[in-house]
């Protein structure tokens, strides 16, 4: 299979395929994670380029499973941000629905997941936050997110807490944005963004990212 191909399967005939694509009897060409739809008849489509949102990550890329080293906030290289700039397209379906289930402007989420991830659905901080918008286990619990890594459960979870935050803070999107980094106990202690370089570092960002998306202006520096 070469990146860009297509695979339609019957169920049974899946049976035979997957052992092989699973064991390594079909080798993965690079960047080949696998997207699987059913149509209304019955038939499994495969495909390493999904084209609509109806294909669910199905089989995850074995080297992108290794966590990154970056923390939350910190600054990432345009190199990194192009080896994972291929999930958006997958992402962007989830986004969007995400959006619109808890009403947080996509671009906003988009942005948040830019400075926390850097778009890697593997992501994991030092801290232990996981997935793209680096939900803390205990987050992820409370937005009801059984699987971090898995993108749509964590970009749900992610916007929903960012619902929450926003209506916390009356709607003030750099409060919301401090909180999400430092916690809101914090923002309610200082009674506005911490005197914390990181936080303020990470609202800075994720603001610029935001409005340059706003402004159909994305920078990927």
């Amino acid at each position: 299979m070469v990146p860009g191909c297509r695979l339609r399967i019957s169920f049974f005939r899946l049976l035979i395929f997957l052992p092989l694509l699973i064991l390594g009897g079909i080798p993965l060409p690079a960047g080949a994670d696998i997207f699987r739809h059913q149509d209304e008849k019955g038939v499994i489509h495969f495909t390493n380029v999904p084209g609509n949102p109806n294909y669910q990550l199905y089989i995850k890329e074995p080297t992108k499973l290794q966590p990154a080293k970056a923390g939350k906030g910190s600054s990432r290289s345009w190199s990194s941000t192009h080896n994972n700039l291929h999930y958006l397209p997958f992402l962007n379906s989830h986004i969007e629905e995400a959006s619109q289930q808890y009403g947080v402007d996509s671009k906003l989420i988009q942005a948040v997941i830019h400075v926390e991830s850097n778009f890697d659905p593997q992501a994991l901080s030092p801290k232990g936050a996981q997935g793209l918008m680096q939900l803390m286990p205990q987050t992820a619990r409370d937005m009801q997110v059984s699987d971090a890594f898995s993108p749509k459960e964590n970009i749900h979870g992610g916007a929903r807490y960012l619902r929450y935050l926003l209506d916390t803070f009356n709607q003030d999107t750099s409060l919301a944005l401090a909180a999400y980094n430092a916690g809101p106990e914090k923002v309610n202690l200082h009674r506005g963004i911490p005197p914390y370089t990181e936080t303020r570092t990470y609202v800075q960002k994720v603001l610029q990212i935001y409005n340059r998306l706003k402004n159909s202006l994305v920078s990927t520096r």
